[in-house]
């Protein structure tokens, strides 16, 4: 990851190192969704997280099926196959998470101080660190919820700021937004629907722009790469960029709206939107018509479930459309 050699400090105010940090996660965000195998992509990319966060370790958990407990689906830094299961309870942080439904950033775990302004029972579980020699300190967890229906669906933990400081309000950010894309992903996975493709580029073998071998292939060049997908696609395999446009648009249900030089830029819609913001969120309003405000977006479901778009838009219609990444950087760029 290009970005990641840099800590993710209390200094990110600083406009252009927010916006590389955002821009990087969203590179882990498209990979997540582009994969076919969400459990291998989460656990080939959990490193690149904690680089991402400045993160000594990292647990993804997802909900057991019974709804009483979370069990580790990814754990780094853990030198055992053994599941970790943690009751849906105030016993631990990632329990407590999964109860309530908030994110929590926690300085020190193991001040019972702290951990009572948010629950008078919170406690961290010590079982871990007492049997490994490992110190957890600063703590940074938020839920995996359907943003549909609020069902819990896991919990992804930060463990330990490499900077021993307390995680900063971009990072609380920050897994947010993955735990969002966490979520589409684990939805998708408990609930595929039948018609739609399992991933954003899965509508390029159904509709014979390539054969299953060649996108597994480009896939596989894209990690190695640490490329987007759509960049392989289109320098190695020629694919068009509309035969991608038309695969997100089959993927996430809206149109594909493909980049038009003639375009005026919308500056009414665009008055309180900043250039930094447009690129890290990744979403442009396009147009208000009789249907509503156009939304541009290279993820229309995470800008719709997060509700980015109609905080801006508060009184009107959203209607969606998806861009490919390369066409939304020109639109950004026009």
């Amino acid at each position: 990851m290009s970005a990641a050699n840099w800590p993710i400090d209390g200094n990110l105010g600083d406009m252009s190192r927010r916006l590389s940090f955002f821009k990087n996660l969203q590179r882990v965000t498209n990979r997540i969704h582009g994969a076919s195998n969400i459990d291998e992509i989460i656990l080939e990319m959990s490193e690149d997280i904690c680089e991402l966060f400045h993160a000594d370790r990292l647990t993804i958990y997802v909900a057991s099926d019974d709804r009483h407990s979370i069990v580790s689906k990814v754990k780094t830094g853990l030198n055992t196959h053994k599941d970790i299961r943690l009751p849906i309870s105030e016993q631990s942080v990632a329990g407590y998470v999964a109860a309530s439904g908030q994110t929590v950033n926690i300085r020190d775990v193991y001040d019972q101080e702290e951990l009572a302004k948010h629950s008078q029972r919170l406690s961290f579980l010590k079982a871990v660190d007492e049997r490994t020699g490992y110190r957890s300190k600063q703590m940074l967890v938020a839920p995996i919820s359907n943003a549909q229906t609020s069902e819990l669906l896991g919990v992804v933990q930060l463990i330990n700021n490499r900077s021993d400081t307390p995680f900063p309000a971009v990072a609380e950010e920050g897994v947010q937004a993955l735990a969002q894309t966490l979520a589409v992903a684990f939805a998708q996975r408990r609930n595929p629907p039948p018609a739609v493709p399992k991933t954003r580029y899965d509508a390029l073998v159904s509709d014979a722009v390539i054969s299953a071998a060649e996108l597994d292939l480009a896939q596989k060049a894209a990690r190695r790469k640490q490329l987007e997908l759509e960049q392989v696609l289109t320098a190695d395999f020629q694919v068009p960029l509309a035969a991608i446009g038309a695969a997100l648009s089959k993927f996430f249900g809206v149109p594909y709206e493909p980049f038009r030089p003639e375009r005026l830029r919308p500056t009414e819609l665009l008055r309180n939107l900043k250039r930094d913001y447009v690129e890290a969120s990744q979403w442009l309003p396009l147009e208000e018509t009789q249907e509503g405000v156009v939304v541009i977006a290279c993820d229309p479901e995470r800008i719709r479930s997060s509700r980015m778009a109609n905080n801006v838009f508060p009184k009107r219609r959203i209607v969606y459309r998806v861009s490919t990444p390369h066409e939304f950087e020109q639109l950004v760029g026009q």
